[in-house]
This record gives structure tokens, C-alpha cells and sequence, in this order.
């Protein structure tokens, strides 16, 4: 039963992926001030521990390409773009996918 609970349902990943688009904002909005790389550290300790509370690893080999993208996104754009908000979406959607069809997972290696 504690088994089945594991992973997220539409409306967690709905949840993170509105609060990564918080954190993203807020740290555009802290660019200007100078001080929006404070907000990342947060942010990334907020979802290891959430995806972690949900059996899923946030950080991992698998998840390799995906954060790297992120990161580089991160870098290029300066902070504009909304990187954390990608990252999350594509782990939360790639989970959900792995759950609904287990052989059809788009990080499935």
C-alpha cells in the first residue's frame, strides 16, 4: 500500500512546477538587485528533498542530461529563462510517464 502512494499525481506535479515558475521569477527579479544566485541553492534543496519524499531521485546519473540542459540554459540566458521550471517539468512529466507506461520513459536507461 505505502508502495502504491510512491510518485506523483497531476497535482503535485502541477504544485512543483508552479513553484519552480515562483522561484525562476523571483530570481529574475533578484538579478536586478544583483543577488538572484542566492535563490538557486534554495530552490534546488527544496526539490531534492520534495521529489526525494516522493521516491524519485532529482539528482542522479539518469537525470544527468536533463539538469546539465538546465544548468546550461541557466548560464546562456543569464537567469531569464525559466530553467528550474523546465527541469522540473521534464522529471515530474518523465515520472509520471514511467508510472503510466513503464517501458516508455523518456530517461528509461
Amino acid at each position: 500500500m505505502a508502495e502504491e502512494k510512491r510518485g506523483l499525481n497531476n497535482a503535485t506535479i502541477t504544485l512543483m512546477t508552479c513553484i519552480a515558475l515562483f522561484y525562476d521569477v523571483l530570481q529574475i527579479i533578484l538579478s536586478w538587485a544583483g543577488i538572484g544566485w542566492l535563490i538557486i541553492p534554495i530552490a534546488y534543496l527544496t526539490f531534492i528533498v520534495w521529489f526525494k519524499m516522493h521516491g524519485i531521485n532529482f539528482l542522479s546519473m539518469k537525470r544527468a542530461p536533463t539538469l546539465g540542459f538546465g544548468a546550461l540554459l541557466e548560464v546562456l540566458t543569464a537567469g531569464i529563462m525559466p530553467s528550474l521550471t523546465y527541469t522540473v517539468l521534464r522529471i515530474g512529466l518523465d515520472s509520471k510517464l514511467k508510472k503510466l507506461a513503464p517501458g516508455l520513459g523518456i530517461i528509461n536507461k
